[in-house]
């Protein structure tokens, strides 16, 4: 839904009250990669630096209008076959803190006044990617980063990723073809190269999923998946942005309506009364 249109549809649906207005989580979710093959983006505090500055809530509420949920986790939230996934350890503390932890995790790594830090991000054609791009690179500022932006058509900018071209930070996104954390994590495996947009290799996290694929017991499975996600996060090939979520405008009189992680919804478990 448009962001302009969701305020209003709400307020008008529930002053009706004939509707309810619901809100959920949806398996997808949008990212910032970024090129660990390229100095001194391989080194992770500086991607950790740039994961601490970014300030999801806003972005979340003030770019997308209240239509996407802010990410901490490279899982979203309630997907199958996991319980909850490996959030961040930065989720509960202030922006000022974090920027602070940011500017001295770039100092750390010889970035700073004397030798600043460009970045250019791309994104494919869109006024939210684009206001999306803005935002972060105002985020950014304060730690002393020098921004540019870069838009291309979607087809030209997933091939600069796919076909592994030059980038620093890159907008992509990733919706869940079914409700399993392997659908997410299985992104940034070393022999993926189609999705792995980042360039990462890990092999204790490759060793991870292979054994996680190997194993029938899902509890065990669930496991091997989790510190797969917790290595991920302690990594940051991508930078986890916004979850994608959906809304649902309900009628009052329709029974059998459950809300659920991908949004579907069979119209024989359904009644009107």
């Amino acid at each position: 839904m448009p962001r302009f249109g969701a305020a209003q549809a709400v307020r008008q649906f529930q002053a009706d009250k004939r509707f309810v207005v619901e809100f959920g989580g949806q398996a997808g979710k949008g990212i910032m990669s970024i090129n660990n093959r390229k100095p001194p983006f391989n080194d992770v505090r500086v991607r950790r630096a740039l994961a601490l500055a970014v300030d999801t809530e806003f972005l979340a509420e003030e770019i997308w209008g209240g239509t996407m949920l802010p990410a901490y986790s490279f899982v979203p939230p309630g997907i199958g076959n996991y319980g909850e996934p490996a959030y961040a350890d930065w989720k509960s503390m202030g922006h000022l803190d974090r920027e602070d932890e940011a500017i001295r995790l770039l100092t750390e790594a010889g970035i700073g006044p004397d030798n600043p830090l460009a970045v250019e991000i791309r994104f494919n054609t869109s006024e939210n990617h684009k206001n999306t791009a803005i935002a972060i690179a105002d985020m950014w500022k304060p730690l002393g980063i020098e921004v540019s932006l870069l838009n291309s058509d979607t087809k030209t900018h997933y091939a600069v990723l796919r076909d592994k071209g030059d980038f620093d930070v890159a907008r992509a996104g990733w919706i869940g073809d079914y409700s399993d954390p392997q659908n997410f994590l299985f992104m940034v495996q070393s022999d993926n190269p189609g999705f792995n947009y980042a360039n990462y290799a890990n092999p204790e996290y490759d060793a991870l999923m292979k054994q996680a694929a190997a194993t029938v017991d899902l509890a065990a499975r669930a496991r091997l998946l989790r510190r797969a996600e917790t290595i991920f996060m302690r990594d940051l090939p991508f930078l986890p942005l916004l979850y994608y979520s959906s809304m649902s405008l309900v009628s009052d009189r329709l029974h059998g309506w459950e809300d659920n992680i991908q949004n579907v919804h069979a119209t024989r478990w359904m009644r009107i009364e």
